[in-house]
């Protein structure tokens, strides 16, 4: 009897004690999402300061819970403090069971402090673990498209899309990308299926417009143009597409009045100042005016002044100045825009020739081979390059610019001659017969070949 008493006893303090260690338990977990909901309704309120702190008691009370880590980053991303919240992310992603959300906000994290390499690898963790996420594919390829990894991008979008067929921004990103690299077909194809999906949509309108005017197939972009016109004529900028449209037709007068036009709408558009003085400039270079002259200095002048920051601005009005007769002025403009983002090539090939008139040989170079690393290989440079080597006495690199140059136009025999003559300069008598014999199998009659062929045997023959 006694025995059973102390059971009963044993048995009801047992489930006191248990009772009372819920209660504290559940009375824990309701103060924490009680602080949590605080700072929730203070975010809500545009309060991110005060949200944050009281996240921070949440996690004071409850360091191992990644909810009060994941809702503290919430708030200091808003108060822009992205290192805090990056760092308040990476706790709650070691604690936290759902790995995926976790790691898809602090993808966004690098995103926005444009660590685009690092948002991508936190985005593929989370497609990793579900790859049937088409918004998550969607900023995989945007964030490979920012760190100018275009063949992956594509393949991203090319995901998303396959996800979600529906899906008009990633067709627009694709096509976006798909421009940017030349495939314009593929990118026509993109614009074409997002206005089918939005028809609405200017901004693909306009870009699907610009690829078409980049292609040189302006009748293309005319009836898209018109259609954007029927919808907001008061648009400046569809009358420099306008513009753009009538110059590639050959029609300088009508591009001259519809940049006009575009000023009439908006008089405070840096964009029609500059093709305005392009255009005046374009006149000039055709018929001599002077008058026209001026008018593209003042426009351009009035560009640089709106849009300090425009290459294109003051490439042109460098440009401008120096049809002018402006040499100091046209070489500051030009310096100006060869240090703006991005770069125009055409500032760096100008500048190579100012600084090789100024027998400013070394300037004249390091332009040069600016131009020709943005543009591309262009015989004209490569020419003026390897020249400009032979003025600063430096025979052996020109050589070697002349034969580039000779790679470049197999059916000239005038950089192999340059060549040669620059090896024999260099006192490379060897290479300079070298030269000549290749030259010699094209045209075997070159007189001037055989020269210094027998120039350079007669140099190895002393040796």
């Amino acid at each position: 009897m006694l025995r059973t008493g102390l059971i009963s006893i044993f048995v009801v303090s047992l489930s006191a004690s248990i009772c009372v260690f819920l209660y504290q338990v559940l009375s824990e977990d309701y103060r924490y999402f009680q602080v949590v909901r605080i700072g929730d309704q203070l975010l809500a309120k545009q309060l991110p300061f005060q949200a944050t702190e009281a996240y921070t008691n949440a996690v004071e009370m409850k360091p191992a819970n990644a909810i009060g880590y994941v809702k503290r980053a919430e708030s200091h991303r808003d108060q822009g403090n992205l290192v805090p919240a990056l760092t308040d992310l990476k706790t709650a992603w070691s604690l936290s069971q759902d790995k995926r959300i976790v790691s898809f906000r602090i993808a966004e994290i690098y995103y926005e402090m444009e660590r685009f390499d690092d948002a991508s690898y936190h985005y593929r963790d989370v497609l990793s673990i579900d790859s049937n996420l088409p918004n998550v594919q969607y900023k995989l390829g945007l964030a490979y498209f920012r760190a100018g990894r275009e063949v992956e991008a594509i393949e991203a979008l090319n995901s998303a899309t396959a996800l979600q067929k529906n899906f008009w921004q990633a067709y627009y990103l694709r096509g976006s990308i798909l421009r940017s690299i030349g495939a314009i077909s593929k990118a026509e194809n993109d614009f074409l299926k997002v206005l089918s999906l939005q028809p609405e949509a200017s901004e693909t309108r306009s870009a699907l417009i610009m690829l078409y005017l980049d292609a040189a197939t302006p009748l293309q972009a005319l009836p898209l143009i018109q259609e954007e016109m029927d919808k907001n004529p008061q648009r400046a900028e569809l009358y420099l597409y306008l513009t753009e449209v009538y110059r590639q037709q050959g029609r300088p007068g009508d591009a001259i009045e519809a940049v006009n036009y575009a000023l009439e709408q908006n008089p405070n558009l840096p964009e029609a100042y500059l093709r305005a003085g392009q255009l005046w400039l374009e006149e000039t270079s055709r018929t001599g005016d002077p008058i026209a002259l001026d008018k593209a200095v003042s426009a351009l002048e009035s560009a640089v002044q709106m849009d300090p920051s425009s290459g294109q601005a003051a490439l042109s009005l460098g440009r401008a100045y120096l049809a002018k007769g402006y040499q100091q002025m046209g070489f500051d403009e030009l310096q100006r825009a060869s240090e703006s983002t991005p770069v125009p090539a055409e500032a760096h090939r100008l500048l190579g020739n100012l600084y090789h008139a100024r027998q400013n040989y070394a300037e004249a170079i390091t332009a040069y081979h600016v131009y020709l690393r943005l543009n591309g290989d262009e015989p004209e440079i490569l020419n003026q390059l390897g020249d400009t080597y032979l003025r600063m006495s430096n025979p052996k690199e020109a050589a070697a610019t002349f034969v580039q140059l000779s790679e470049l136009e197999p059916n000239k025999l005038a950089p192999l001659v340059k060549a040669a003559r620059a090896h024999i300069a260099a006192g490379n008598a060897r290479g300079a017969a070298r030269i000549c014999r290749l030259g010699l199998v094209k045209n075997p009659d070159s007189s001037m070949l055989q020269s210094l062929l027998a120039q350079s045997n007669g140099l190895l023959s002393e040796h």
